[in-house]
């Protein structure tokens, strides 16, 4: 698909990786159906489409695996969910490909069949039980600029503008590090998807990655780009801001401009700050609170222990929730949250087992309380 972007895209990005998940589910209870070996295909073409979302249309075993793959449902692609002849089920995410994950779910669940035949029931997106569905429409063009492109990531569903909105990935600084995953939207956006919202992910060239001062940078500057364009040539109504490292700071500076953003979920926002001297230093968080002008957009903030960019979790949340409290719009700081640590801990599949329904939540229906069950208080 051509891209008006003038930097090609890095061939590593379109491999969906991700944190390994990997679940083997043995229900030893009725089989399921399957079409005898050797049936010839059907010939009235492809399959009705039926939506991934769909749970009440998938055969599974019992209503104990309803759970399972409601689970599968919230982690993104590359994955693979395959039901057992003997009422085994079992799920892959977070494999190199759509193949690797397809395979590890077959596998797995043959294991917990014991090795009696599985089919693949969903790929990806699609619901393949019944054969190849036709192929859906491509998504459409992105934009960019020097040294940033914005697209719409493969794997993902497009609701186009008359959806719920658009969720807006901004990705860390080039050597947080470089890899592929650490610039694919982390899982919890899935649920967003699933939601109705499209996700676009804004991708910046490493070599143009760079601040401007303590507080602005390239990435905001696209952010904003970005955020614009989604309105003005797409026609979303609703855009909103979610990014880890250097893309969280990003979307909560974009916060000086009033009506940009309808929400901002910033995990772990830190970075440094390099002088044109050569100096490093952090970026300046407080400055970064006093530049915000929103007063209503949804606002979440996830800070983790022992985070090298993030020095003072506690004293950073402690200042947010001051600088912030004359705001109308709903602001939740998840702060140092117990058994998640590290500056990269908002990939893992346990924050978005435990955060992903709750941010949702939060930042679109405004449910201050929604992370209570979490043990995270209202601000």
């Amino acid at each position: 698909m051509r891209r008006a972007c003038h930097w090609p895209l890095p061939a590593y990005l379109w491999p969906m990786c991700r944190l390994p998940v990997l679940l083997a589910a043995p229900l030893a209870i009725a089989a399921c159906a399957a079409p005898p070996p050797g049936a010839p295909p059907s010939e009235a073409g492809p399959p009705a489409m039926v939506s991934v979302l769909d749970l009440d249309a998938v055969p599974l075993p019992s209503p104990e695996a309803r759970p399972i793959y409601a689970r599968f449902l919230t982690y993104p692609a590359p994955r693979a969910f395959a039901i057992g002849e003997a009422g085994g089920i079992a799920w892959a995410a977070g494999a190199p490909s759509t193949g690797a994950a397809v395979e590890r779910a077959l596998a797995a669940c043959q294991r917990a069949n014991r090795n009696r035949p599985c089919r693949l029931y969903a790929r990806d997106q699609e619901v393949v039980w019944d054969g190849e569905p036709r192929p859906a429409a491509p998504p459409p063009e992105g934009t960019g600029g020097p040294g940033w492109m914005l697209f719409v990531p493969p794997g993902t569903l497009y609701h186009g503008p008359s959806g719920r909105g658009a969720v807006l990935w901004t990705h860390g600084r080039g050597g947080e590090p470089a890899s592929p995953q650490a610039r694919l939207p982390q899982p919890f956006v899935q649920r967003f998807n699933n939601a109705g919202f499209d996700v676009w992910l804004l991708l910046r060239e490493p070599r143009a990655d760079r601040n401007y001062d303590r507080v602005l940078s390239f990435a905001d500057e696209t952010l904003r780009a970005a955020a614009r364009w989604l309105r003005t040539e797409r026609g979303y109504a609703r855009v909103i801001a979610a990014g880890q490292s250097a893309g969280g700071w990003a979307a909560l500076a974009a916060l000086d401009t009033p009506g940009l953003l309808d929400g901002v979920i910033a995990v772990a926002g830190a970075g440094y700050y390099v002088a044109p001297d050569g100096r490093g230093d952090l970026l300046d968080f407080n400055a970064l609170l006093a530049g915000v002008r929103d007063a209503d957009a949804p606002i979440v903030a996830v800070m983790f222990d022992h985070d090298p960019l993030l020095p003072d979790p506690a004293g950073s949340a402690a200042a947010m929730r001051r600088a912030l409290a004359w705001r109308s719009g709903p602001l939740l700081v998840i702060e140092r949250p117990a058994g998640l640590a590290g500056h990269g801990a908002g990939a893992s599949p346990a924050f978005n087992d435990r955060f992903g329904d709750c941010l949702l939540r939060v930042v679109v229906e405004g449910d201050r309380a929604a992370c209570q069950g979490a043990a995270v208080p209202p601000t």
